[in-house]
């Protein structure tokens, strides 16, 4: 009996082929995903795109520049930006990660105690990771291409804040410091040099103050939003489902208002109960967090819409294609939880190979995502609208396909 028992359930599991797509497919699916996004992150892989702007043009400057675009974690955008201001613009509509700017001032890199930062490096806080490794590649570069200045720089340091050296002592650094420019043998890269300087090379600027909202928890409320959005979504579209089996679709569609009022009935209460599910996650945001929502409300509350909106005509569409309900349950899983992981919900987009970085924007994950950073982070008119005529769209079309293919069910019915 036990034996019969286990035979019957493996074939009832052989049988549903949404089981196994769910417990076969999709978790090896999502593993490549992750293992691609952290292999490339864990691995020395990373590769942070970084905008240089190199105003002072100097023979000295231009060896940390080459040095810096031959790193391997680093990946100069092409062409280069033709002006500190590009640069800024660059970071904050995310051609780049990262923007350093070295600047026509006229403190030497190697006694950095006489001006200003020779160096800005312009950041987002929301890729608070990309501005790190930019740094640790700042670091090696500066070591491994000017070790003179690197050496100057601590002696400038100690001869004016501990002790200052004879004009003997200066005569023997300088002569030391000529031989450092051209070392003999292999060049060293710096992994054991002194960093004491290197704090006083630069200095950051964000793309927006980072005290607007807390990057992280912002972000996460906007990943946490469209996920679940899209799962409350496809859960009251399968009713649609249900209403074709019963015969109540055809019934209805003998009427003045034929099949479309269900359908518009149906998105109307998918787009209502989503935008208050995402009210009640960024009501806790705003109590518990503190993301300023106030201060941002009508952006914020045109992107909820939006998101909600965009999450029902797709649920509604692919429900209205479906062939059961257990086909667009287990289906249904599988596609959002492919779209969380390629749109950002699970893992943040920045950290991503180029590939699925791209592949993300076919998602409303990444639209619904760009457009929280715009309302909060990055104010910028033209982006956000860009992002909600991607959501409004995709609402939209999702609502037409629900229409067409309940129309299309009753007719056959």
């Amino acid at each position: 009996m036990r034996s019969a028992i286990f035979i019957a359930m493996w074939w009832t599991l052989l049988r549903d082929r949404g089981a196994l797509i769910m417990g076969f497919v999709l978790p090896p699916i999502v593993f490549v995903i992750f293992a691609t996004i952290f292999s490339a992150t864990s691995g020395g892989e990373l590769n942070v795109s970084v905008a240089i702007y190199d105003a002072r043009g100097s023979q000295t400057s231009q060896r940390l520049t080459e040095a810096l675009r031959a790193r391997d974690t680093v990946k100069a955008v092409t062409p280069a930006p033709a002006s500190p201001a590009e640069v800024t613009q660059w970071v904050r509509d995310g051609t780049a990660d990262v923007g350093i700017v070295v600047r026509a001032n006229t403190t030497p890199f190697g006694k950095l105690s006489d001006g200003p930062p020779p160096l800005l490096i312009i950041a987002e806080p929301s890729r608070e990771i990309a501005a790190a490794g930019l740094l640790g590649a700042l670091q090696a570069a500066y070591f491994q291409a000017l070790p003179d200045a690197v050496v100057s720089a601590i002696a400038d340091l100690i001869d004016t804040r501990i002790v200052p050296f004879q004009p003997q002592q200066k005569a023997a650094l300088n002569a030391g410091l000529a031989a450092l420019v051209h070392p003999p043998g292999a060049g060293s890269s710096g992994a054991n040099s002194p960093v004491m300087p290197f704090t006083r090379l630069y200095e950051r600027q964000d793309v927006f103050a980072q005290n607007t909202a807390p990057v992280d928890i912002t972000y996460y409320a906007g990943a946490v939003a469209i996920m679940f959005l899209l799962f409350s979504a496809s859960s009251s579209a399968i009713t649609l489902i249900e209403e074709r089996d019963t015969g109540l679709l055809q019934r209805v569609a003998t009427g003045p208002g034929g099949t479309a009022v269900v359908v518009d009935g149906k998105f109307a209460f998918g787009v209502c109960q989503g935008l208050a599910q995402v009210m009640a996650i960024f009501l806790v945001a705003w109590l518990a967090f503190g993301v300023p929502i106030t201060a941002h409300l009508g952006p914020w509350l045109a992107t909820s819409f939006l998101a909600a909106f965009s999450a029902s005509g797709l649920a509604l569409a692919f429900v209205s294609v479906c062939r059961s309900r257990q086909q667009a349950q287990s289906l249904g899983n599988f596609i959002i939880l492919m779209m969380s992981a390629l749109g950002g919900s699970m893992v943040p987009r920045f950290l991503m190979p180029e590939f699925i970085h791209d592949v993300g924007w076919l998602t409303p994950n990444t639209w619904v995502l760009e457009a929280y950073a715009l309302t909060f982070w990055r104010p910028d008119g033209g982006q956000l609208v860009q992002s909600y005529l991607a959501l409004l769209a995709t609402g939209v079309a999702g609502l037409v396909i629900a229409r067409w293919a309940a129309a299309r069910a009753a007719g056959q019915g």
